[in-house]
């Protein structure tokens, strides 16, 4: 496996200097495909160097990758997003770099992803400090981060609280609101006198906490503005004894006399809030100091909104996803089936691939994977909907091609409209025979039962929605106990690996294969699938078994 670039290849003074826009474009699996003059000397690799690499990689050592990896998936399904990363030099030196990812379309269809990258010379010291918060979709993470960011700049302690509301969802929340009440949970705490463990002890994590409306931390939030005061209210303190009442090492904390709290608002709603302290004598907040915790918890509270978005979509694409695709395939009469189906390991993000495996009259099957682009909510309704065309139009007593030249467009006329590829092979088990016709899709492989192998070049027909397509099929005679093979690119692609490279190990694989499918679809995807992947992927193995004379 390849490692991460070398940060020591580039010199400060030379990245330092550059104002110049960079420019590339990414496949939606984040490899590299076009590398801009610019791209090069910002980043110090030639194009030569990066093509076929993965976008992290090259230009950020592999960190932020789940970040990345969240922004080309976004574009990839037409979704525009920037970001303010850090760029580490070879000395130290950390300059902001402004990235931005757009979907693009290349001149043979395929969805790409276009990538700006722009040295941010002029960002105020503020940005340094935003640069590590919220490089995750975890908004427990970024409250930790955000927390961590205020006690090393601003305060003795501060913690972070997010409306119980909107983290449960459709669940029965521990406290309901009220008028005269605000219920909150923690979600980060940090004091910096070096005992994690006793403060954490005493205010644990995800503790639910209801405040009245007429204090300081709720008014804060309703004016949208930070708000500092010298004294907690009676309701927090009386809470505050009881707590520390078996915890006297802490009892400092009941001296605590000047205190700011910051509303955090994302996208126009408020979100919660942060509070900081400062230690007995120490100077009360300035004005200044006011709006840097404002302009920090500003950012924190869309990374966390990022997050809490992202959780419940990937929730509830999971539930579609896993009530679209079948637990099991019936093995239809004449076939030896077996199948895998993997999730993306790395972010756990939902993918559109489907496939399927439907009984025709005459004793004929059709067996059918297919891959709708993108992730989330958007990806699996899409699989769905060509899932379930397939089927009718298979029943339909379609020719292969013609079954696809109709899902095309079906494709386009989809409300949710965007790219996807399939594979359709038409099986005669009582002939021997199969007719396969695919767009834009991974080709097929057929092996042997003595160890051969072949991939078979059908013409590659463009992906589903992108209209005037035209599909060719093939038919091919099965020798006796071959294995069809057919699979996603989420499969046979990875960051270091392309689809050329993982078709031949599969071919490889097979060549000393065990008859036994389940066996072989087992070692297939052991030998293939990381678990680190950003695509799902699923293999589908299948074998005719002619009747009995």
């Amino acid at each position: 496996m390849e490692q991460g670039v070398d940060a020591s290849v580039r010199t400060a003074p030379a990245a330092l200097g550059l104002t110049t826009l960079a420019t590339l474009a990414v496949a939606a699996t984040g490899r590299v495909l076009r590398w801009s003059p610019a791209a090069a000397e910002l980043f110090g690799r030639t194009t030569a160097e990066v093509r076929g690499r993965d976008m992290c990689d090259v230009m950020l050592n592999g960190e932020h990758r789940e970040a990345v990896t969240t922004a080309i998936a976004g574009a990839a399904t037409g979704t525009a997003s920037t970001a303010l990363l850090p760029l580490r030099l070879g000395d130290g030196h950390v300059v902001p770099v402004e990235f931005r990812w757009e979907p693009m379309t290349d001149i043979q269809g395929r969805v790409t992803v276009g990538v700006s990258a722009l040295p941010r010379h002029d960002a105020p010291a503020t940005d340094q400090v935003v640069l590590g918060i919220g490089a995750t979709l975890d908004l427990r993470q970024t409250a930790r981060e955000l927390a961590d960011a205020l006690t090393s700049r601003l305060c003795y302690g501060a913690g972070v609280y997010v409306l119980e509301r909107l983290l449960v969802d459709d669940q029965v929340p521990s406290y309901e609101e009220t008028e005269s009440r605000v219920v909150v949970r923690r979600m980060a705490l940090r004091v910096a006198d070096g005992r994690p463990h006793d403060w954490a002890s005493a205010f644990p994590p995800d503790e639910v906490i209801a405040y009245s409306v007429d204090t300081s931390i709720v008014r804060s939030m309703s004016t949208g503005r930070p708000i500092a005061f010298t004294s907690l209210d009676t309701q927090t303190m009386g809470r505050l004894r009881d707590r520390l009442s078996v915890r006297p090492s802490l009892n400092e904390i009941l001296g605590l006399h000047s205190f700011l709290t910051v509303p955090l608002i994302a996208r126009g709603t408020v979100m919660g809030f942060t509070v900081l302290a400062r230690r007995p004598g120490a100077a009360p907040f300035t004005a200044e100091e006011a709006d840097l915790a404002h302009r920090l918890a500003d950012h924190a509270a869309v990374c966390m909104d990022n997050g809490r978005l992202y959780d419940r979509e990937r929730r509830t694409s999971k539930i579609l996803q896993r009530s679209l695709l079948p637990v099991a395939l019936k093995t239809p009469p004449g076939m030896q089936i077996a199948h895998r189906y993997l999730p993306a390991g790395q972010t756990s993000r939902i993918g559109g691939d489907w496939y399927d495996a439907i009984p025709l009259p005459g004793g004929k099957v059709a067996l059918v994977v297919g891959d709708a682009m993108g992730h989330g909510t958007t990806a699996a309704l899409v699989m769905g909907q060509l899932r379930t065309a397939v089927r009718i139009l298979a029943r339909l007593g379609l020719p292969p091609a013609d079954l696809l030249r109709n899902l095309d467009e079906i494709a386009q006329e989809l409300t949710t409209a965007q790219f996807a590829t399939c594979i359709y092979a038409l099986c005669d088990p009582a002939g021997g025979r199969v007719t396969i016709a695919r767009a834009g899709h991974v080709p097929p492989i057929l092996a042997t039962a003595e160890g051969s192998s072949e991939l078979i070049d059908l013409p590659p027909g463009l992906p589903l929605g992108v209209g005037e397509a035209s599909y060719e099929a093939m038919e091919i005679q099965v020798p006796e106990n071959s294995t069809l093979i057919l699979c996603t690119d989420g499969l046979v692609e990875h960051r270091t690996r392309d689809m050329d490279t993982g078709l031949a190990e599969i071919r490889a694989l097979l060549s000393e294969a065990p008859h036994d499918l389940e066996t072989a679809c087992d070692q297939i995807v052991k030998h293939l699938h990381t678990g680190v992947s950003t695509d799902d992927a699923t293999l589908l193995l299948a074998r005719l078994q002619p009747p009995a004379h």
